[in-house]
């Protein structure tokens, strides 16, 4: 199988992936989600929910400084890119809470 076809399977088989991963931030495998991020932003450099899926699977598999990255790369198109009021809605605070816990894990280090 296609290993992008594996990845989409993966996530499919998942319910409620995106509500798990960006809202409630419990998943069992943190990995599927790092490779649908990176999946996406292999599509489109800019794709910020690539990088919003990557800012937060790099925490939870123990990669910080490249979840701080990909974060800093979701504010940036935030600031450059425009974002409806729906994308504001749904990306902000999922930045500002994953900021909180990079910076949480950073005092505690």
């Amino acid at each position: 199988m296609d290993p992008d076809a594996e990845i989409l399977t993966k996530v499919s088989k998942i319910e409620k992936f995106f509500e798990s991963v960006l809202y409630k931030d419990s998943l069992e495998d943190w990995n599927v989600a790092k490779d649908l991020g990176e999946l996406l932003i292999r599509i489109d450099r800019e794709d910020i929910m690539g990088h919003a899926l990557l800012a937060r699977a790099c925490r939870h598999t123990g990669e910080r400084t490249r979840a701080r990255e990909e974060l800093e790369k979701c504010r940036a198109l935030v600031a450059r890119q425009d974002l409806t009021p729906q994308q504001r809605e749904l990306f902000l605070p999922v930045l500002s809470e994953e900021e909180k816990h990079l910076t949480e894990g950073s005092s505690r280090a």
